[in-house]
């Protein structure tokens, strides 16, 4: 039997903020004395910009902090940071579908470290985002395979769907976003939706107004 899917990505969908600035952020707050990576995250984004870095390297430096962060921070920063910052719009969504039979997967290109967290909600089947690399039990900035964006992310959708043994069910599954960068998992499904957008692209159109 398939099964209804709603895929949602987070950042600015779910959300009403970028995690990867607030985590910078977060990061410096607990760890003042290293500023410089701050300096490293804005250097890192010009030489994205231009070509001549990649996207997973120019990241690493936005999670730099990681390092001297355990599991209690993560957690605080998803409790303080990201949780009170859900949209009511789009967690009413996610609790509509999730109540229709819907499975509920969220996909970012944020660090599932910090992201995993959004499975404690009820309306949340599971979360895929970003993986680093651990080293003696903590993460490090580095990022572990391919930044979760793009084509990426259906790579990765339909290797967890092949995991759970899922078939899904194409003519009645949706997805949101609100970037054109996720086109690939919006194609994933028959009913798209582009929030908050003005050029809709072929999606349905609007959902919550933000």
């Amino acid at each position: 039997m398939s099964q209804k899917l709603a895929l949602f990505d987070v950042d600015k969908t779910i959300i009403f903020n970028d995690s990867m600035f607030s985590f910078l952020l977060y990061g410096l707050k607990k760890k003042p004395a290293s500023l410089h990576w701050v300096f490293l995250a804005g250097l890192y984004s010009v030489l994205y910009k231009l070509n001549l870095m990649s996207a997973e390297h120019a990241k690493s430096a936005f999670f730099g902090f990681i390092k001297y962060l355990d599991e209690k921070d993560l957690k605080q920063f998803f409790d303080t940071k990201l949780k009170p910052r859900i949209y009511s719009q789009a967690l009413k969504e996610m609790r509509y579908r999730k109540q229709e039979g819907y499975h509920i997967l969220l996909v970012t290109a944020s660090p599932a470290a910090y992201m995993k967290y959004f499975n404690e909600l009820n309306e949340v089947d599971s979360v895929i985002g970003t993986e680093l690399t651990i080293k003696e039990g903590r993460y490090t900035g580095t990022i572990k395979g391919n930044n979760c964006k793009g084509e990426e992310k259906v790579v990765r959708i339909k290797h967890y769907l092949a995991e759970k043994k899922i078939t899904p069910d194409y003519n009645n599954s949706c997805a949101y976003s609100d970037s054109l960068s996720d086109m690939p998992m919006l194609t994933l499904v028959k009913h798209s939706y582009l929030i908050n957008r003005k050029d809709t692209a072929g999606c349905e159109g609007l959902i919550w107004s933000f």
